[in-house]
C-alpha cells in the first residue's frame, strides 16, 4: 500500500471527517424528525436518558483504547510486527473483559431506574416496558466491545483514520435509512433499537475484515505476551486516563440524569433536541482530532520540537476557528432552527443557546488539548485534577437545576471546564510536553484574544440577523448560518494573518489546492 506523508494522511483524515460528518448530521436530523413524529416525546426522553446512563457504564473501558494506541506508535514506526501482535492480542483480551463488566454493571442498574426517572410509573401506563428497553440499549453498548471493535486500532495507529471514517459513515447512512423505513412502517421503539444493535455488529465485522486485509500479520499468535512491566505501565496510564474520561463523561452524561430526576422526561426531550447539535459537533471534533492525533503521535516520537510546536499553534488556531464558528452559529441560529423544525413549544429561550454554544467552544478547546496530551503520553500528570472538575460539575448541576432549570445544568458544565481543564491542561503540555522551551503565557494571551474576537463578532452577528429576520423559514436559517460561517473565520484570519501559525495554515491550503487543481 502506498505510503503518505503525515501531512497528507492528516489532510485525508480531516477531509473525510468533515465531508462525511455533514452527511451523517443530515441523516440523524431526518431520523430524529421521523422518530418524534412516530414515537413521541416520552420515547425521545428515554432515548436521551438511557444513552447517558450507558455512557457512564462505558467508563469500564478505563482509557484502554488511548493507552494501547499510544503504545502502538513506536512499534509501527519501527515495523516491529511481533510487538504489534502482542499489543493487539492484549487489547483483544482486555476488551472482552470490559464487555462482560459493562454487561454486569448494566444489569445491576435496572433496579435503580425508578429513582432516575421522575413519574416512572407513568411510563407503564403508556405501555412502555422501561426495563426491557434499557436491556436493549445495554446490548447495543456491550456489542461494541465483544464484536471485533479492537481491530480498528491498528488502522488508526497507522494514520489511516479516513478508512475508519468512510466505513462508519456508510454504515451510519444505511442504518439511518433502514430506521426511517422501520419507523414509518412499524413504529415500534424496540425494533428501532434492534436495528442499531445489528449495525454496530456489522460495522465492527467490516473493520475486522479491512484490518485483516491491510495487516494480515495481526492474526498470527503472539510469540511472546506483554511483559509484567509493560502491563503495569499500561495499567498506570489507564488509571490516569480513567480519571480524565470519568470527568468527560460526568460533564455531559449526567445532564439528562439530573434533568430526569428533578424535572422529568419532558425536559429531557426538550434538551435532547438541542443536544443533537452538541453531539454532532462533538463527534465532528472527535473525528477531526482523531484524524490528526496519530500523525501528531508519530511526530512526537521524532523529537522535532520546533516543528511540533508550530503545528500545535496551528492546530490551536484551527480549533478556535471551527469551535468559534460553531459557538456563534448556535447562539444566533439555534432557537430559530428548533422553531422552524419542531415549533415554538420546543424552543428553550435565551440565554440557553448562547450557553450551549459556549459549551461547544469549550469542548473544542478541551478536545484539542486532550488529544495533544494523549499523543505526548502525558497520562499521569495532574491525573487527579479531573476529579475536581467532576465534583464541581455535579454540585453546581444539582444546585442550579433547582433555580435555573435546564440552563443551570449547562452553566454548571461550563463552570467545571473553565475552572479546571481550560487553564491547567496548557500548563501540563508546556511543562512536560514541550519541556518548558516555550512560554505558556503566549498560549493564554493568544486564546484570550481569540475569544474576544469571536465574542464581539458574535454579538454583531446576533443583532444583524435579528435586523434581517426575513421570516422565510429554512431560507432564513441558511442565510443566518452563512453569515456566521463567513464572519467568524474571516474576523480571526484578518486579525491573526501576520502570525506564523496562520501563515502555515494558509500555506498548507495553498499547497494542496494547487495539488488537486494540477491533478484535474
Amino acid at each position: 500500500m502506498k505510503s503518505h506523508s503525515r501531512t497528507t494522511n492528516s489532510l485525508l483524515n480531516f477531509c473525510s471527517s468533515i465531508g462525511a460528518q455533514l452527511i451523517v448530521m443530515i441523516m440523524n436530523f431526518v431520523v430524529r424528525t421521523v422518530f418524534i413524529s412516530t414515537l413521541g416525546k416520552e420515547y425521545l426522553g428515554i432515548n436521551g436518558l438511557f444513552s447517558n446512563i450507558l455512557s457512564l457504564l462505558s467508563l469500564a473501558e478505563l482509557g484502554v483504547g488511548s493507552a494501547i494506541l499510544f503504545k502502538l506508535y513506536e512499534p509501527i514506526s519501527k515495523n516491529d510486527q511481533e510487538r504489534i501482535i502482542s499489543l493487539m492480542h492484549f487489547y483483544k483480551t482486555i476488551y472482552r473483559y470490559i464487555g462482560i463488566a459493562v454487561a454486569i454493571l448494566g444489569v445491576c442498574m435496572i433496579p435503580f431506574l425508578p429513582y432516575l426517572i421522575k413519574n416512572y410509573q407513568r411510563l407503564a401506563t403508556l405501555g412502555i416496558n422501561t426495563a426491557f428497553v434499557f436491556v436493549l440499549y445495554l446490548v447495543n453498548t456491550v456489542s461494541s466491545y465483544l464484536f471485533l471493535a479492537y481491530k480498528s486500532a491498528i488502522i488508526k495507529a497507522n494514520q489511516k483514520e479516513y478508512i475508519i471514517n468512510i466505513i462508519s459513515y456508510l454504515v451510519t447512512v444505511i442504518r439511518s435509512l433502514v430506521q426511517i423505513v422501520a419507523l414509518i412502517l412499524i413504529p415500534v421503539f424496540e425494533i428501532y433499537v434492534l436495528i442499531s444493535i445489528l449495525f454496530v455488529i456489522v460495522q465492527n465485522i467490516i473493520f475486522a475484515i479491512v484490518a485483516n486485509r491491510m495487516y494480515p500479520f495481526i492474526n498470527r499468535k503472539p510469540v511472546r505476551r506483554i511483559g509484567k512491566e509493560e502491563r503495569r505501565a499500561v495499567a498506570n496510564d489507564c488509571r490516569a486516563l480513567f480519571l480524565y474520561k470519568l470527568n468527560t463523561v460526568v460533564l455531559k452524561s449526567t445532564d439528562n440524569i439530573v434533568l430526569s430526576m428533578f424535572l422529568g422526561l419532558d425536559k429531557v426531550a426538550l434538551y435532547s433536541n438541542y443536544y443533537i447539535f452538541y453531539t454532532t459537533i462533538q463527534t465532528l471534533f472527535a473525528k477531526i482530532y482523531n484524524s490528526i492525533s496519530h500523525s501528531l503521535g508519530n511526530l512526537h516520537t521524532t523529537n522535532h520540537k520546533e516543528r511540533e510546536y508550530l503545528i500545535f499553534k496551528a492546530t490551536d488556531l484551527i480549533t478556535v476557528i471551527i469551535g468559534g464558528t460553531a459557538f456563534i452559529g448556535l447562539f444566533v441560529v439555534g432557537d430559530e432552527f428548533i422553531r422552524v423544525w419542531l415549533g415554538e413549544t420546543w424552543v428553550i429561550s435565551q440565554p440557553f443557546s448562547f450557553l450551549l454554544g459556549l459549551e461547544v467552544y469549550t469542548l473544542a478547546i478541551r478536545t484539542a488539548l486532550g488529544k495533544y496530551r494523549a499523543t505526548m503520553g502525558l497520562f499521569q500528570q495532574a491525573k487527579y485534577r479531573p476529579l475536581v472538575g467532576m465534583i464541581i460539575n455535579l454540585v453546581f448541576s444539582i444546585l442550579l437545576v433547582r433555580v435555573w432549570g435546564i440552563g443551570g445544568v449547562i452553566f454548571a458544565t461550563i463552570i467545571a471546564d473553565w475552572s479546571t481543564f481550560m487553564w491547567f491542561d496548557p500548563i501540563i503540555l508546556y511543562k512536560y510536553g514541550f519541556k518548558d522551551r516555550y512560554s505558556v503565557r503566549e498560549y493564554f494571551v493568544n486564546n484570550i484574544r481569540y475569544f474576544l474576537i469571536i465574542l464581539v463578532t458574535g454579538v454583531i452577528d446576533y443583532f444583524l440577523c435579528m435586523k434581517i429576520g426575513l421570516n422565510l423559514g429554512w431560507i432564513s436559517i441558511f442565510i443566518h448560518a452563512g453569515i456566521c460561517g463567513i464572519t467568524v473565520p474571516c474576523a480571526l484570519l484578518v486579525f491573526e494573518h501576520k502570525k506564523e501559525e496562520c501563515k502555515y495554515i494558509i500555506g498548507i491550503i495553498g499547497r494542496y489546492k494547487g495539488y488537486f487543481l494540477k491533478k484535474k
